[in-house]
């Protein structure tokens, strides 16, 4: 069956999430001068970006760099802040982004998001990498309330898209979050980033620039 739809998983897929943290954190360091509490720099970076990779609310984040550095604990709330309205100016895409989904624009499929996270957090990423007017839908858990690998959320999405899951191709770096459900809808995969074989991955993919190849191969 003639594929005309791709879906995509944003952080680690589209948006390089670990850099992007990265970014933010040496800007926050420096713009509440963090340097009084935290000797290095790089402690209080590696501790923000592990803290920010595992699935844990961004208050309970700050309230763990306050205990862990002896931060202020009246600054939590402003770091808080800051995160909420800022992150996004610090946020990069991986190589080949936007000629990627270019292409598959030019191609006419239709194309998506589908992204746990909170609804404003992760748009605002998606508009700052210049990427928002490439989707047709854009799902985020925040705003249905329900979070990848729950089957639901991809159903939303390709409800939206007025299209069968025979016909999409789903692309995503997490293996449980979205590889598997996807798989087990009927749609194609592509696993970014992935090296060990899964029955439930179709092609392993290093960069954004093949996806394209990788889609017409699927028919």
């Amino acid at each position: 069956m003639k594929r005309d739809t791709v879906l995509f998983d944003l952080d680690q897929t589209l948006l390089d999430k670990k850099q992007s943290l990265y970014n933010f954190s040496r800007y926050q360091f420096n713009k509440f001068s963090l340097s009084r509490f935290i000797s290095r720099e790089q402690d209080f970076i590696e501790k923000f970006v592990a803290l920010n990779m595992i699935v844990l609310p961004k208050d309970q984040v700050y309230k763990q760099l306050v205990a862990s550095f002896d931060i202020e604990e009246d600054l939590l709330p402003m770091l808080l802040k800051d995160l909420n309205q800022n992150f996004h100016l610090h946020c990069v895409g991986y190589e080949g982004l936007h000629s990627m989904l270019e292409v598959l624009k030019s191609k006419h499929f239709k194309l998506g998001v589908v992204t746990n996270g909170r609804d404003f957090y992760q748009r605002n990423k998606i508009a700052s990498l210049g990427i928002d007017q490439y989707f047709d839908t854009i799902v985020t858990s925040g705003s249905v309330n329900i979070r990848k690998p729950d089957h639901a959320i991809f159903k939303l999405a390709l409800k939206a898209l007025n299209t069968l899951s025979e016909k999409a191709v789903f692309v995503g770096d997490n293996l449980e979050a979205d590889i598997i459900p996807a798989k087990a809808l009927g749609m194609s995969t592509v696993h970014m980033g992935g090296h060990n074989a899964h029955p439930c991955v179709d092609v392993t993919c290093a960069n954004l620039n093949d996806i394209p190849r990788i889609i017409e191969s699927f028919g």
